[in-house]
């Protein structure tokens, strides 16, 4: 079962979200060659996607990946509440780790 947590993002401005992947014991889980995506939709039975995350490894031994959206891609989405996710692919597998409400609100002016 995936995490859950709600977002929020203002259109305009770069978002980025860590994740420290851990084990059962609280240790760092090793990712190396482990792939990583996330995604922002309307809703779940929706095709369409709103926007992508960009997604980096800043740290494998120790279990660290980033979820992007740069500041162009942000500022093409309405606001709104929407839905996203975030996934690993390991080994053929792929893991729903997080999901949730991805708030977007409106820049000023």
């Amino acid at each position: 079962m995936p995490a859950e947590r709600d977002i929020s993002i203002y259109a305009g401005d770069t978002y980025t979200h860590e994740l420290r992947l851990k084990d059962s014991a609280n240790t760092a889980i090793n990712i190396t060659g482990r792939t990583y995506s996330g995604t922002i939709k309307i809703s779940k039975s929706s095709t369409d996607i709103v926007a992508s995350f960009n997604t980096n490894i800043s740290n494998a031994n120790g279990g660290i990946v980033s979820f992007t959206l740069s500041s162009s891609t942000t500022a093409n989405i309405s606001a709104g509440t929407y839905l996203y996710d975030f996934q690993e692919e390991n080994a053929g597998i792929i893991t729903t780790l997080i999901t949730g409400k991805a708030v977007v609100t409106g820049q000023v002016g």
